[in-house]
Order: structure tokens, then C-alpha cells, then sequence
């Protein structure tokens, strides 16, 4: 149990899910990390597709998941509380501190008396993109989104490409590995390849995702900037030369892009 950002404790336990295939008994074992990040159906698709298993345990393999997860959140989720009614008890924590938080937290999430909220600098932006789309600027700024979309799908592209590999390469070796079952090898190296599969698998979506993500926030960090630049410009007459200029540079940075 190691302590995470933000005081959530990650706690790794194994699932164990037990079936009958003819006159084979078999054990599926997967480590799984609490609190469960990862959309059940789709851990559930991803096991039935690493290991190989047989369709018709397909709907109690995930009514046996979703209930072993769910339960083993409710112990965490009790644990933590029973921590924190301890803490209370042995006066670790101040009550009335407590209660004022309480009172401050709620405050700030009730609309009743939730302060104003301030226009946003997205706001802002949106207001300018709007002035824009509705002026000659705008297939300018079609043309740049359409650069950022084919930036973005080449990268997705790449990702899917890289993923089939893997699970092909990850589904030759688990072939390899259920032939030699019940001779050189047990149920135990079955699920050891299983859980290193499935790591496999994680570390590299988890690679593509945070790849995508910063490469979508340059790409929005730099249009915004070109956009209130642009806009800018149109705002000043007497500029025309320079928005010429603006316009051209930013459509020519773009279509230069290779992610």
C-alpha cells in the first residue's frame, strides 16, 4: 500500500475468477490497483480479448468483476472512514477546525452563496473566435483546425498501429503458452504472462494518452494565441499589412506540422 498524490492510498489486490472449460479446471488471476481507474466494460473487453477466454463466461466474468470491485471500494471507502472517525476520537483532529471546514467547503459549492463567478479567460476567447468565424478571417481559421485535426489523427493513427502490434505479438505468445499448458507449464506461468500482458498493455495506452493530451494542449495554446493575435489585428484598420502577414504565418506554421 503506497501513499499517491492527493492522500489516496493505492492498494493492489488480485482478482481470482474460477471456470470449467470440458474436463479443465482453470484460475484466471489479475492484479488489480484500487481505487480502479479503468471503465469496467472496458477492463472486462480487455481481459476476454488478452486471455483468450471462452465466450459463454463472458456475462459472469463481468457480473463477478463489476461485484468484486465494487466490494472492494466499499471496504475502502469504510476503512477511510472508520481512519477518520478514529482521528475524531483520539483528538488528532480538531472538531471545531473540522467543522469550520465543513462550513467553508460547503459555502463554496452552494450556489446560494457561492460568489459571482468571473467571465473566464475562455470566455473571453470564445467571444473573439465568435467575432472571427463571422468575418473574412474564418477560412483562415477552418483552415488551421483542419490542420490540427489531421495533426491529431495521424497521432491516433500511429497509437492504433502500435497497440494492434503489440496485442498481436502478445497473442502469439499467449498461443505458445497454452500449448505447453498441463506439460512444461502450470496455471501459474499462464496467469504470470496474463498480468505481464496486461501491464504491457497499460503502460502503453497510458504512453498514447498523455502524448495526446500535451500535444492537444500545444496545439490549443498556440491557436488561442494566434486567434486574440488575429483578432487583434483586424481590430486595427491601419494594419492591414500586418494582418496579411499574421494570416500567412500562422497558416504556414500549421501546414508544416508533422506530429
Amino acid at each position: 500500500m503506497k501513499p499517491n498524490k492527493g492522500n489516496v492510498c493505492i492498494r493492489e489486490r488480485d482478482y481470482v475468477y474460477e471456470f470449467n472449460a470440458g474436463n479443465q479446471h482453470l484460475v484466471l488471476t489479475v492484479p488489480l490497483k484500487f481505487p480502479v481507474q479503468e471503465n469496467v466494460s472496458h477492463l472486462h473487453g480487455r481481459l476476454m480479448l488478452l486471455h483468450n477466454l471462452p465466450c459463454f463466461i463472458e456475462n459472469d466474468l463481468k457480473q463477478s468483476l463489476s461485484k468484486f470491485i465494487e466490494e472492494e471500494t466499499i471496504k475502502d471507502y469504510d476503512r477511510e472512514a472508520e481512519m477518520a472517525l478514529e482521528a475524531v476520537k483520539s483528538g488528532k483532529v480538531d472538531i471545531n477546525q473540522l467543522a469550520d471546514a465543513w462550513s467553508k467547503a460547503y459555502k463554496e459549492t452552494t450556489l446560494e452563496y457561492a460568489k459571482p463567478e468571473e467571465t473566464s479567460w475562455d470566455e473571453d476567447f470564445a467571444d473573439v473566435y465568435h467575432d472571427l468565424i463571422h468575418s473574412p478571417a474564418s477560412e483562415t481559421l477552418l483552415n488551421l483546425e483542419h490542420n490540427y485535426f489531421v495533426s491529431i489523427s495521424e497521432l491516433i493513427s500511429e497509437r492504433d498501429v502500435e497497440l494492434k502490434k503489440l496485442r498481436e505479438r502478445q497473442g502469439a505468445e499467449m498461443d505458445k503458452v497454452m500449448q505447453e499448458l498441463g506439460k512444461s507449464l502450470t496455471d501459474q506461468d499462464v496467469n504470470s504472462l496474463a498480468a505481464q500482458h496486461f501491464e504491457s498493455q497499460q503502460d502503453l495506452e497510458n504512453k498514447w494518452t498523455n502524448e495526446l493530451k500535451q500535444s492537444s494542449a500545444i496545439q490549443k495554446q498556440e491557436y488561442q494565441e494566434w486567434v486574440i493575435k488575429l483578432h487583434q489585428d483586424l481590430k486595427n484598420p491601419n494594419n492591414s499589412s500586418i494582418r496579411h502577414r499574421c494570416t500567412a504565418k500562422i497558416f504556414g506554421v500549421f501546414q508544416s506540422v508533422h506530429l
